[in-house]
């Protein structure tokens, strides 16, 4: 877990880095823009996205008898078990 941990946190720094250098990128060059490329790309960036939510803040997926049943209950999301044992150590290190 602390190796994917790591990844993600590092992970996180590119993908908010990522659409910068690419207009960045556009702006100097002034290339075309291949749209059915963008599309696709801009879709595999937000699956990133909602991966590192799920990962990290909030539970997105649930597939599972009592996790439907506390969805529908509270009418809310869990919070994600990484986040919630980051908190456990950062409340053990205060």
């Amino acid at each position: 877990m602390l190796q994917g941990s790591v990844y993600w946190y590092f992970k996180w720094k590119v993908i908010i880095l990522a659409p910068v250098l690419f207009m960045l990128d556009m702006s100097r060059w002034q290339a075309a823009l291949p749209v059915a490329g963008l599309m696709i790309v801009g879709g595999i960036y937000a699956l990133g996205v909602l991966e590192y939510i799920n990962y990290f803040h909030l539970q997105l997926s649930y597939d599972n008898r009592p996790d439907m049943k506390y969805l529908m209950k509270t009418k809310r999301l869990k919070q994600a078990c990484i986040s919630k044992d980051f908190q456990r150590l950062e409340e053990g290190r205060a």
